[in-house]
């Protein structure tokens, strides 16, 4: 046998060099596949791992942890579905919560909900009002004239907007009552009226011209509420950036700095930021027409700023400008020329901007350390508000640029419940008492129609005694509480039981071994079954929603690829090798004729392509290899903030295994076999008496 083989392998080598050409072409074919298997195989574990580590070790852990009888399935990130999705509800936390801490190989378990919310910032003409009645209190007669010149301008604004509105308006004589109240901050004796009366005027134009302009701009929070405690401890890639965490059993938020650096920031701030961010990727303002219409766009939100200077730094400002510029003017023209920027002074000014005018100015709307109000839509589809202290920012380490990692705020338990519509006993028993002051009763189905209508089966009517010329209040001694308004800021301290025993929408599980994955959903799942818990575990990918598929539609696409180029190398080595076959009769009948048998010949076709395979998909391989090396070396740059996600970072640095490898040879190996079995078949087949007579 080795006697054979030895021999096999001294004719294949013979026929491969013989036939150069034919082999060159093949092994080309062999030595590209197996290179695109190892280095496409590779950079999509390496993807999957990367993803895999940025979302356990930032939102989902290894294991979710959900309701069982939830609608549609858990989706961190969200989904391919419009509106709110159902994971249904785990009504008390605590017993599920005691029942995974009690499984071994489970380190940590937090408890999640998720919660929609809006809040207003504060709008132009209350920050002047505001800072106008500190300047009169403090009797600062240069900062009272400023101030009220730049409500002068806010106002002439607002004029011109309620004037366009009018013709649209169902209420024309509202709107002729605020023009009039506009028009008197707009004649020329309005200042000496507040100068008179400071502490009237101001309420007045709090009451009459404050609620004619908008609300201010509205900002979408999407929070994730949890036990803020155990939260930064479980997930390691948990970094606070701004601020203090929120004491220990209070309530507070956390916003997100990605959603601070985009939603929440000065508008001028903002946009300088976009602008600086596409000249980083090569982009200039002269040639890029969109990025020349932004700068454009943006000089002409000078008041932005203007407005929220105090006195005495709009006069540092002014001078600063005059001399950063080299020119006179008033502030609005100073502003507006120094945000007129282009390619040569961009880089500068914005330095410049963030050094001398963003610590003089309100950088953000929502600033650490002050409270603001959190709107929301219930369950039960009425609006809640709850006030909450911002007490700092966070982000997440090496996803910092991340928007989808970004996306989420964090509030504690206490407010995500009173935000997702979940009475507390407190409330319950405050609506009991509503109902029992207000004559409330309870309707069934089958006695609806006899209270409604008055038969037989009783009234809701109830007789009611008024004192001559009273008011009449139906909400007499009934003490409604703050179900529709934010109220004020809730100072309780809970206790950790508090928070955790109570409502969760899910459940995330870190393991001591993210491999254990799949056992341990099967051991969650039964330990749940056994305790009567309706829930059910996912991993980390099912969990993450639209954002956990992308690694699937990846793996589709390569191994797609893969596919249709196997199947090109396929019929190629085939037909290359019928060709071959057809040129070598004479030698294969010679063969025959002296001796050698149909098998051996089969063997000989398939020992020559399987050493092809061997040789050309060992270099493809071993060049699939270095070019993976090379990339671990450089990293592969994140061009788009969504893939900073996938790369845990903003930058991939893949690598390749053994499997890897194995699958490359494995697979360009079989294609061989496959391509040449009809071929070798074929010359097995010729007569020698065709070879003697030179035929083919």
């Amino acid at each position: 046998m080795s006697a054979a083989l030895g021999v096999l392998l001294r004719m294949a080598l013979r026929n491969l060099v013989v036939h150069r050409v034919k082999s060159g072409v093949v092994g080309a074919i062999m030595f590209f596949g197996v290179f695109l298997v190892v280095s496409g195989t590779a950079m999509l574990d390496s993807i999957r791992a990367s993803m895999e580590k940025s979302i356990t070790s930032s939102l989902s852990g290894n294991i979710q942890v959900y309701s069982s009888e939830a609608e549609d399935e858990l989706a961190l990130f969200g989904s391919m579905a419009m509106g709110a999705s159902d994971i249904g509800e785990i009504d008390a936390f605590a017993p599920l919560r005691e029942l995974l801490l009690g499984i071994d190989g489970i380190k940590a378990v937090v408890p999640m909900g998720i919660a929609t919310a809006t809040v207003f910032g504060g709008t132009e003409i209350d920050r002047v009002l505001n800072d106008l009645r500190v300047s009169t209190q403090a009797a600062d007669a240069e900062g009272t004239k400023m101030r009220f010149e730049q409500l002068g301008q806010i106002v002439g604004r607002m004029r011109k907007d309620v004037a366009l509105a009018a013709t649209a308006s169902s209420d024309p004589e509202k709107v002729e009552d605020n023009l009039a109240s506009l028009d008197r901050v707009l004649a020329p004796g309005f200042y000496d009226e507040l100068v008179a009366d400071p502490s009237g005027t101001l309420d007045w134009l709090d009451n009459k011209v404050a609620p004619v302009a908008a609300d201010g701009r509205m900002l979408y929070l999407r929070n994730i509420g949890t036990n803020l405690d155990t939260f930064p401890k479980s997930f390691d890639r948990f970094r606070l950036v701004e601020g203090e965490m929120v004491p220990e059993g209070q309530r507070g938020i956390l916003l997100s700095k990605a959603f601070y650096e985009k939603q929440a920031k000065n508008y001028v701030a903002r946009e300088l930021d976009k602008v600086k961010k596409q000249l980083d990727q090569g982009k200039t303002i002269a040639e890029d027409k969109t990025l020349s219409e932004l700068v454009a766009r943006t000089a002409t939100q000078y008041q932005r700023i203007a407005f929220q200077l105090s006195p005495v730094d709009a006069t540092v400002v002014t001078e600063k400008l005059r001399a950063k510029l080299g020119t006179d003017g008033d502030l609005a023209t100073l502003l507006q020329s120094f945000l007129t920027m282009d390619d040569t002074n961009f880089a500068d000014r914005y330095a410049w901007f963030y050094a001398e005018i963003a610590p003089k100015i309100r950088l953000y709307e929502l600033p650490v350390g002050e409270e603001i109000t959190l709107r929301s839509f219930t369950k039960s589809g009425y609006i809640r508000a709850v006030n909450v202290k911002v007490y700092g920012s966070f982000e997440f380490s090496g996803l910092e640029t991340s928007d989808l990692a970004g996306a989420n705020n964090l509030v504690d338990m206490m407010t995500f419940r009173s935000l997702y519509g979940k009475m507390t006993d407190d409330q319950l028993g405050e609506l009991a008492e509503i109902k029992a002051a207000s004559g409330a009763k309870a309707v069934t189905r089958d006695s609806v129609e006899d209270d409604l209508f008055g038969g037989g089966g009783g009234s809701l009517e109830t007789e009611t005694t008024t004192t001559t010329g009273a008011g009449f209040d139906e909400f007499a001694g009934v003490k409604l509480g703050a179900a529709g308004s934010a109220g004020a800021l809730d100072t309780t301290r809970y206790t950790t039981a508090q928070m955790e025993d109570g409502l969760a929408l899910t459940a995330a599980v870190i393991l001591d071994n993210p491999d254990d994955v799949p056992a341990m959903i099967e051991t969650i799942e039964a330990a749940a079954a056994a305790k009567g818990l309706k829930v059910q575990a996912v991993d980390w990918q099912s969990s993450s929603g639209i954002v956990g598929q992308i690694v699937m539609v990846l793996q589709v696409v390569l191994y797609a690829a893969i596919f249709i180029i196997f199947l090109v190398a396929l019929v190629i080595i085939n037909n290359t090798m019928v060709m071959a076959t057809m040129e070598r009769t004479t030698e294969i009948g010679t063969m025959r004729a002296i001796g050698a048998q149909r098998p051996f010949v089969i063997v000989l076709f398939l020992v020559e392509t399987m050493l092809l395979g061997a040789i050309a998909g060992g270099l493809g391989a071993a060049a699939g290899a270095l070019f993976i090396t090379w990339l671990n070396h450089v990293g592969v740059p994140a061009v788009a903030d969504a893939l900073v996600l996938l790369f845990a970072g903003p930058r991939l640095y893949p690598v390749f295994t053994a499997s890897n490898l194995l699958f490359g040879m494995g697979s360009i190996l079989a294609i061989s076999a496959l391509s040449t079995l009809y071929p070798s078949v074929l010359a097995a087949r010729v007569p020698p008496v065709v070879a003697m007579q030179a035929k083919e």
